[in-house]
């Protein structure tokens, strides 16, 4: 009979080096640990990858050749020059330096009083 050590951790190999069992949990090549109630979940993320494959195939076989699609090549733009423009544009008209003098407040002109019951 084989003696079974949960403190002992079982290397996979082949396709799935990398992977480990320790215990009753599964352990990714990059740490995660994956309970058994997490690969019932992975079961049916692998099951959708399985479906969106076959899908692809049939749409090819079906469909023949597509054309590419056309693209654009990309660009890497600068985060704090793209902010900058973007500020140029919101405020068109120059703000004041610190130097300036502060602007004074107008209060709006007093209007008639609303006449009122006695």
């Amino acid at each position: 009979m084989i003696v079974f050590d949960p403190h002992h951790r079982i290397d996979l190999t082949g396709p799935w080096a990398g992977f480990s069992f320790l215990g009753d949990r599964l352990i990714t090549p990059e740490g995660r640990e994956l309970l058994p109630e997490d690969l019932a979940w992975l079961s049916l993320t692998a099951c959708q990858a399985q479906e969106w494959r076959r899908m692809m195939e049939n749409g090819r076989a079906i469909g023949g050749t597509r054309k590419p699609l056309p693209h654009k090549a990309a660009t890497v733009v600068n985060l704090s020059d793209a902010l900058a423009e973007r500020r140029k544009k919101r405020l068109p008209v120059a703000m004041a330096g610190p130097d300036a003098e502060p602007t004074t407040a107008v209060l709006p002109a007093p209007g008639p009083k609303p006449l009122q019951r006695v």
